[in-house]
């Protein structure tokens, strides 16, 4: 047993247990901070859920458990139609930002590098996230923001720039006018690790073997994991976080390297902590120490989304790692359509996807990578020019799309 971490999660708990949301949570299970003794014992806390986060958060921050008057920024994060706030202490920031700064060391950031971010700014998090730790770290920081790629080469060559903060789309398209001083990119904002082969396209459009680092997080939990210049997968933020990974359906912890919903605790926050929350997030964890000091793992980020499970042929299948692998083939786009029925009493899948007219020729390769991940095989896969509006997924067994 983890003495120290169980230990850390209590006291944690004791904080919480001070919320009217998390003493209710805590008080309908007949459980008490002090009866967390255990890992297992601190199984038996009920999950927290996003609708039920959401409809806490939502509320004037005076009648809001989870606001105090120690909150000294407000960030937001869209849900719908609707902007939800995630609030933050000081303590709450300066603790995330000495996370952050471990894992920048670790992807060989230095103290004096010029660093530029691509990421928004104003009401959402991600510009000004990157910005304040790599500011706590001691590197130098130009809030480029996005769009407008030529002035951003202008400004990344005259201020020699050496690590660039993007998605990796527009990273390609900075790269390709000419950013030679670069030697670390950060990205996010779109699927990457999970994506074979796209860091080797990254790469060739800086034409030089950069380090790329990968993050996973979410608003209402930053960070949550990050890669390291050793290139082992994306690190869990284990001096920050709690992760475990369930099975979606009953709720129980499935062994390491099986697929499974991430579920995250904040081992220190103040203001909008997480308890047990269901991320929704298919993902797969690892106990593989790395040499940066880090050991678990999520080898491939996130695979896809939990809440849309399907069994199919007697296999859980999540629909969404579908758009994923289709990053990996340029003929064909995201967009794309599931199809279940039932013939003779046996499950058929097929694909419908938007392509070009190379895309026939790739479907060989599309089909093997499909059963690589998903372990099915697809009965058809057809390639239209344009897909027309409607569910991602249609399961005529039950009557269902979504």
């Amino acid at each position: 047993m983890n003495t120290n971490l169980v230990n850390r999660l209590r006291k944690q708990i004791e904080t919480l247990y001070q919320m009217d949301f998390y003493k209710k949570k805590l008080d309908g299970a007949g459980i008490k901070p002090s009866d967390i003794k255990t890992l297992e014992d601190f199984e038996n806390i009920p999950f927290t859920t996003s609708p039920e986060l959401l409809e806490e958060l939502k509320q004037e921050p005076e009648t809001c458990s989870l606001y105090s008057e120690n909150v000294t920024r407000v960030n937001f994060s869209p849900s719908g139609k609707m902007l939800y706030p995630i609030y933050h202490t000081n303590n709450d920031l300066k603790f995330m930002h000495d996370v952050c700064a471990r894992s920048l060391e670790a992807a060989g950031v230095k103290k004096g590098d010029i660093c530029a971010v691509t990421f928004g700014y104003h009401l959402f998090v991600a510009g000004l996230f990157y910005q304040n730790q790599l500011e706590h770290y001691g590197a130098k920081v130009i809030p480029l923001g996005p769009g407008e790629s030529e002035r951003a080469v202008r400004l990344i060559n005259d201020y020699q720039v050496t690590v660039l903060i993007s998605n990796p789309t527009f990273s390609i398209k900075l790269a390709a006018q000419g950013i030679p001083g670069v030697r670390i990119l950060f990205v996010g904002g779109e699927p990457f690790t999970s994506v074979e082969g796209y860091a080797e396209k990254v790469r060739q459009a800086f034409q030089k073997k950069i380090t790329i680092i990968d993050s996973y997080s979410m608003a209402a939990c930053l960070p949550i994991a990050r890669s390291c210049r050793n290139e082992t997968g994306l690190h869990i933020m284990d001096d920050f976080i709690y992760a475990e990974v369930i099975e979606p359906e009953f709720g129980r912890k499935v062994p390491y390297g099986e697929k499974g919903e991430l579920v995250l605790t904040h081992l220190y926050k103040e203001a909008s902590p997480l308890l047990r929350y269901r991320t929704g997030d298919l993902t797969v964890m690892e106990n593989k120490p790395c040499r940066c000091g880090r050991e678990f793992t999520l080898p491939k980020s996130v695979l896809g989304r939990t809440d849309e499970m399907l069994k199919i042929k007697g296999v859980k299948f999540w629909p969404s790692q579908v758009g994923t692998i289709l990053r990996e083939f340029p003929d064909v786009s995201n967009q794309y359509r599931v199809k279940v029925r039932e013939i003779k009493g046996v499950d058929n899948l097929s694909l419908i996807i938007e392509g070009n007219e190379n895309a026939d020729a790739q479907i060989d390769a599309l089909l093997k990578r499909l059963k690589q991940e998903t372990l099915l095989t697809f009965n058809r896969i057809s390639i239209v020019d344009s897909l027309e509006t409607g569910p991602l997924v249609v399961d005529e067994r039950e009557g269902r799309n979504f």
